[in-house]
C-alpha cells in the first residue's frame, strides 16, 4: 500500500503542476456549461414559427386565429408547452424555410375552413408544432373548427434527412481535419518527431501544408463512403451544381486544417491536445445547426453563430443540396473561410514550436 500511496502522489503532481491540464479539466467544462445553459435555458416558454400558405382561403385570417390562440403570456392553450408564431409565405418561400431548417410546419385553409397541416412525420419537432397548433386551434373558446387533414413532405429536398447529411458531411470534414492534423502535430511533438524535422532543411510551410493535403485525401475517401451511403439507403436530395459542392468541400479543408494547423502549433501534452481539440469541435457542433436549426438560438447571437466555419460549410452544402444553389451563390462563404483559414494558418506559423 506504501508503493501505491507514492506512486498516486507522483501522478497527482504532475497532474496538478501543469496548469493547461487544469484548466481543460476543470474551468473549461464549467465554461461550456455555462453558454449551453444560457443558450437553452430561455424564459418563458419556447417559441417556433409555422408557415400560412399566403394561397390560403384566408391567410391573414388565419393568422389572427394562430395568434389568438397563443395570446396567453402563460402559452396560450400550449398550457406552458409552447407557443406557435404564424408567419404568412407564400409556398415556394415557406418550401425554402422549410429546407433551411427555419419552420417545420405548413398550414393551408381552404373556403369551408378546413386546414391542412404539411409536414415530415420523422421530423420529431414538426410533430410536436403539429399538435401544439392542432390542439390550439381545436380548443379555443367558441370556436368552431371544421376538419383537419396532414399531407406528408417525404419528397426530395422536404425531408428531414435532406437537411441532415449536408450538416454531418461538414461535420466530418471538420472532425477528420482537427483531430488527423491538430491531434498529430501534438502527437508527433510529444515523441520528439517534430525536433529531428527541425534539423532538417525542410521549409516550415511546405510540412504543415503536407497535413492539409493529406486530409483531402482522408476526407474524400470519408466522404465518398459517407455519401453513397446515404444515397443508397435514403436517396437523401441532390440538386445542385456538382463544382460548387467540390468547392465548399476544398474550402472546408482548408479552414479547418488551418485551424487545426493553430491548434497543433505549441501544445505538448495529450490532455491540453484534447482540450484544445474539443475546445474547437464542441461548439460548433452544438451551435453550427447540424442536428437542429440554429434559427432557435437567440437572435443577438445570430450572426456570430452565421459566421462561425462549420456553420458556414453546413449551410453552403444545403443549399448546393437542397435548393440547387450554383458557383454564383457559394462564393462570399467560400470567400469568408478562406480568409478566416488564413488567419489561423499566419497565427499558427507565426507561434509554431518544435519542441
Amino acid at each position: 500500500m506504501k508503493q501505491i500511496y507514492h506512486l498516486v502522489t507522483i501522478q497527482l503532481k504532475e497532474f496538478y503542476r501543469e496548469p493547461g491540464i487544469l484548466f481543460w479539466a476543470f474551468i473549461f467544462p464549467i465554461a461550456i456549461a455555462g453558454v449551453l445553459g444560457i443558450a437553452f435555458t430561455t424564459k418563458g416558454v419556447p417559441q417556433t414559427r409555422v408557415a400560412i400558405i399566403s394561397s390560403s382561403h384566408d391567410a391573414s385570417g388565419l393568422s389572427a386565429k394562430i395568434e389568438k390562440a397563443f395570446s396567453n403570456s402563460s402559452g396560450g392553450n400550449s398550457d406552458g408547452l409552447g407557443v406557435i408564431i404564424p408567419q404568412v409565405l407564400a409556398e415556394e418561400d415557406a418550401i425554402k424555410a422549410l429546407k433551411r431548417g427555419e419552420i417545420n410546419l405548413l398550414v393551408k385553409e381552404d373556403e369551408k375552413e378546413n386546414l391542412e397541416f404539411s409536414f415530415d412525420p420523422s421530423n420529431a419537432n414538426a410533430q410536436r408544432d403539429y399538435l401544439l397548433l392542432s390542439n390550439a386551434l381545436l380548443t379555443m373558446q367558441g370556436k368552431e373548427q371544421g376538419s383537419s387533414s396532414i399531407r406528408r413532405l417525404d419528397s426530395k429536398g422536404t425531408r428531414y434527412i435532406d437537411y441532415l447529411v449536408p450538416g454531418m458531411l461538414a461535420m466530418g470534414v471538420m472532425n477528420s481535419c482537427l483531430w488527423g492534423v491538430g491531434w498529430n502535430l501534438i502527437e508527433m511533438r510529444m515523441k520528439k518527431l517534430l525536433r529531428r524535422m527541425s534539423a532538417t532543411p525542410m521549409n516550415k510551410l511546405a510540412f504543415v501544408m503536407s497535413f492539409f493535403f493529406t486530409r483531402i485525401v482522408v476526407t474524400t475517401v470519408e466522404s465518398i463512403i459517407f455519401l453513397t451511403f446515404t444515397f443508397t439507403v435514403f436517396e437523401n436530395a441532390f440538386f445542385g451544381s456538382i463544382p460548387a459542392a467540390l468547392l465548399i468541400f476544398l474550402t472546408g479543408n482548408f479552414v479547418f486544417a488551418c485551424i487545426g494547423i493553430f491548434v497543433g502549433s505549441r501544445a505538448q501534452s495529450a490532455q491540453v491536445g484534447n482540450g484544445l481539440v474539443n475546445a474547437f469541435t464542441f461548439p460548433m457542433m452544438v451551435l453550427s445547426g447540424i442536428f437542429f436549426s440554429y434559427k432557435n438560438f437567440p437572435d443577438i447571437v445570430l450572426p456570430f453563430i452565421k459566421h462561425l466555419p462549420l456553420t458556414l460549410v453546413a449551410d453552403s452544402l444545403r443549399a448546393v443540396f437542397i435548393e440547387g444553389a450554383g458557383l454564383a451563390e457559394i462564393v462570399y462563404p467560400c470567400v469568408f473561410m478562406i480568409g478566416i483559414g488564413f488567419f489561423f494558418l499566419g497565427v499558427g506559423l507565426r507561434i509554431f514550436r518544435w519542441s
